[in-house]
């Protein structure tokens, strides 16, 4: 039987193979590569959140309330907080547990003008200030420092002997705590000696926490600084004191 020659079958493949744009790199390439693929996904530009404007973001953190005023309306305002939270006592009535309990914590603040130079000695003795409360599980530290201004203010106008140094003196004044007692200053008060002073300490100013609450946070002097006549909300208290033990008295 005569053989037939294969070459013009092999000439044929390779001339369909080229008509139909074969390419052996371009196909050895595309056989080389994994099924599947990771693609990294562009950043979206022009406007975001779905029309003008900024694209939307997370949920910005809680601010901190701004640090109290130092001016009259906010002094009466203070004093008008600490009023309602303690009515007038300096700890809590009651025990935790009683239905009407309410919790707060009081402290007895005092300034004073402390070294220009690191490691100096105070310019000043402590002058006593007044009170400060902290009510319903607010922190102390917290609400002295969102007040801090004000008592500072507060003290400069009740004593002469704490402005006399100048405005360059105020950078060194001072807050000064310790627990709360029912010693209260007198105009003709001055600084206090070693011995009365010796359970103050310096107060650290303390970041405000977010959680901390104006209405919480309250202050009032010893006495009415100079030029500024205020105790309403103090007077009705007293008046609603008065009463109440005008009522015991009557009963017994």
């Amino acid at each position: 039987m005569e053989r037939r020659s294969l070459f013009p079958l092999l000439v044929l493949f390779v001339t369909l193979l080229f008509c139909n744009g074969f390419d052996c790199r371009l196909s050895t390439r595309k056989l080389a590569q994994p099924a599947l693929s990771a693609k990294k996904a562009k950043k979206r530009q022009g406007f975001g959140g779905g029309g003008f404007g900024k694209a939307a973001t997370a949920d910005a953190a809680p601010k901190s309330p701004r640090p109290v005023p130092a001016d009259k309306q906010s002094l009466e305002k203070q004093w008008d907080i600490f009023a309602g939270i303690t009515d007038l006592e300096i700890t809590p009535k009651g025990s935790p547990g009683d239905e009407d309990y309410i919790h707060f914590i009081v402290s007895d603040v005092f300034v004073r003008l402390g070294s220009l130079e690191e490691g100096g000695k105070p310019m000043t003795g402590w002058y006593r200030v007044g009170k400060a409360v902290a009510g319903d599980y607010t922190d102390i530290r917290s609400s002295l420092s969102l007040q801090q201004g004000l008592i500072f203010w507060t003290a400069v106008h009740m004593y002469p002997q704490l402005a006399a140094k100048g405005n360059k003196a105020a950078k060194a004044l001072q807050l000064g705590i310790c627990p709360p007692s029912m010693m209260m200053a007198d105009e003709c008060d001055g600084a206090l000696d070693e011995e009365e002073a010796e359970d103050i300490i310096v107060s650290p100013r303390a970041p405000i926490s977010p959680d901390v609450s104006l209405s919480l946070s309250g202050f009032r002097p010893d006495f009415n600084p100079a030029g500024f006549t205020y105790k309403r909300r103090e007077s009705a208290a007293l008046k609603k004191k008065t009463d109440r033990l005008a009522e015991m008295k009557d009963a017994s």
